[in-house]
């Protein structure tokens, strides 16, 4: 009987450590997430603008207002199509963060 207080005594302390551990862990995944996604814009933006006077250039769409709309998705998850870049550093480092919680 004993044994099991002083266990559910431990067990009552390190509660409050675990939701604080929590915390800073989904605080340095959303950091990380955010870091990820800011290192994916970077490289989708000068895309999305090539793509968006190509579109112009061709006279897909009458204007250029028109054809930023059009490929304002592009880089993204649509259909079975996969997004892209999430193989920069960033995101492999979210990734991995994420990941290790679960071993």
């Amino acid at each position: 009987m004993k044994v099991a207080s002083v266990l559910l005594f431990a067990f009552v302390l390190s509660a409050p450590v675990f939701v604080i551990a929590e915390s800073d862990r989904a605080a340095t995944q959303q950091t990380l997430d955010a870091a990820c996604e800011a290192a994916r814009e970077r490289k989708l933006e000068p895309e999305r603008a090539m793509y968006a006077q190509e579109c112009v250039q061709r006279k897909m769409k009458d204007t250029l207002e028109e054809c930023q709309r059009f490929y304002s998705d592009y880089g993204a998850r649509i259909g079975d199509r996969a997004p892209l870049y999430y193989d920069l550093p960033e995101c492999v480092a979210a990734f991995d963060f994420r990941q290790g919680y679960r071993e």
